[in-house]
Order: C-alpha cells, then sequence, then structure tokens
C-alpha cells in the first residue's frame, strides 16, 4: 500500500498578543518650592505632593506648637508658612473702627458737619500666641481672618474758611501769642481753652461744638471773628487784656 502524502495534518498557531510589560512606578518629578519658617525664606527640591511631606522631606521640625499654610493635609503648591509658636493660640473676635469719609458741602455752615452715613464697625477673628522674634518672647498677633469689613461714616463738612469782612484784617496771630502763647490746645484752669481763650458759652454762642481746644486753629479763628462781629467791635468785653493787639 501507497505511503501517505503527508500523514496527519498540523494544526495551525493561532498569533498571541504579546505578553505585556510589568508596570513601571515612575516618581514624580522633583520641583521647587519656597518655604518660609518663622519669617525666614528657603528654597527646597520635593516630589511630596502634601505639605506635610513636602516639610518632611525638607526636614523643618514643627515642634509642639505651629500654624501651617497651607494646612499640612493640603495639597502643596509653589510656597508654605510655617511658624513655630512657644504657646497655643488663643483665638479672640474683636472690632476694627470705622474709617470716616469727609466730603465737601458748600450748603452747610462753615465749620459745620452732618452725619450722611452712620459708620459700622468691621469684626475680625484673631490668634494670639507667644512667639519668638529677635531673640526676646513676645506675645503677638499670629493669625487674622477678617469676618466683616467696616463700613465707613460719612461725613458731609462745611466751608472751611476764615470769616470776611473788617475783622479778617485784624491781627488775630497777635492777639493769639498773647492769649495763649499760639497754641491751639492750651488750657486754663479757669475755664479757657485754645488761641483765643473762649470760654465754653462763648465758643458755643458762635456755633462752636465741643472744646475750643479740640478745634483746628483755622476753626479757633474763624469762631473768634464771628464773636467779634457778634459783639460788634467791642473786644473789650472778651480779650480785656490782650484784645489790644488785635490793632497792632
Amino acid at each position: 500500500m501507497a505511503a501517505g502524502c503527508g500523514g496527519g495534518a498540523q494544526a495551525k498557531s493561532k498569533d498571541q498578543p504579546p505578553v505585556p510589560d510589568a508596570a513601571r512606578t515612575t516618581a514624580p518629578p522633583a520641583r521647587k518650592v519656597v518655604i518660609v519658617v518663622d519669617g525666614k525664606r528657603q528654597e527646597a527640591m520635593t516630589t511630596g505632593s502634601t505639605v506635610q511631606e513636602v516639610l518632611a522631606q525638607a526636614q523643618v521640625q514643627l515642634g509642639q506648637h505651629h500654624l501651617v499654610k497651607p494646612p499640612l493635609t493640603a495639597p502643596a503648591g509653589q510656597m508654605i508658612k510655617v511658624l513655630r509658636l512657644l504657646s497655643a493660640p488663643v483665638t479672640k473676635t474683636v472690632k476694627t473702627s470705622a474709617p470716616t469719609i469727609k466730603k465737601k458741602n458748600s450748603k452747610l455752615a462753615p465749620w459745620s458737619t452732618k452725619v450722611m452715613r452712620k459708620g459700622k464697625p468691621g469684626v475680625k477673628v484673631v490668634q494670639i500666641a507667644w512667639v519668638k522674634r529677635k531673640g526676646k518672647k513676645i506675645k503677638a498677633v499670629v493669625d487674622e481672618t477678617v469676618k466683616r469689613k467696616p463700613v465707613a461714616e460719612i461725613l458731609a463738612v462745611g466751608p472751611q474758611s476764615a470769616a470776611s469782612g473788617s475783622a479778617a484784617k485784624l491781627n488775630w496771630k497777635a492777639l493769639a501769642n498773647c492769649e495763649s502763647h499760639g497754641n491751639p490746645k492750651a488750657i486754663n484752669s479757669a475755664g479757657y481753652y485754645g488761641l483765643y481763650q473762649f470760654s465754653l458759652s462763648s465758643w458755643a454762642s458762635v456755633g462752636g461744638s465741643g472744646r475750643p481746644s479740640d478745634a483746628s486753629a483755622a476753626e479757633q479763628t474763624y469762631r473768634a471773628q464771628l464773636l467779634y462781629n457778634r459783639v460788634s467791635g467791642r473786644w473789650q468785653g472778651q480779650w480785656p487784656v490782650c484784645g489790644h493787639f488785635l490793632f497792632s
């Protein structure tokens, strides 16, 4: 019997996909981070992803009490600030004063004021702790958060100029030098105030408020001139000792 031609048919091999390489873990590239510790700036190359990892790689010791921004568990940005404290911080809520914005108003009487909008104090939360600065232990505000910004008071202010007329031409500087040595803050224990030693009643009679010695020198001069006009130039009743200097 003739031999067969080829024997049994060979099994066709199927293409197998290549076996993938084992997964490779690549460390993130090092990057530069600025670290400010107790006010001193330093730069560090790090692969850390969180603030805590970066500080650990930079070998920054935190101590028992500290403030870190951003927080330790937060992702690390380009800058980290560390303040090491000598005591645990104490948190307080405090008010901040409202500023005053003055606006001129020609319709008001000279040197008078009118509140157009009341101010409102702001509110902030502060943390106070003992810290070491320049080799000394001091108590300082180490952190603060503004909870409410202050609202400014708006104050309308009348014209601030000297009086006109014949009174303005007199020698008020000479009178002030005699009455108070030219000191707008001068106070006499007998109850007289300012450049021209007003009594509180005479000051109020020409529109002044508060104490004359708390007003500006320009306002005191303005009201002294009003007083002179109010008494029709009879200066002897107001400045019996020094009044003659008005005509020097």
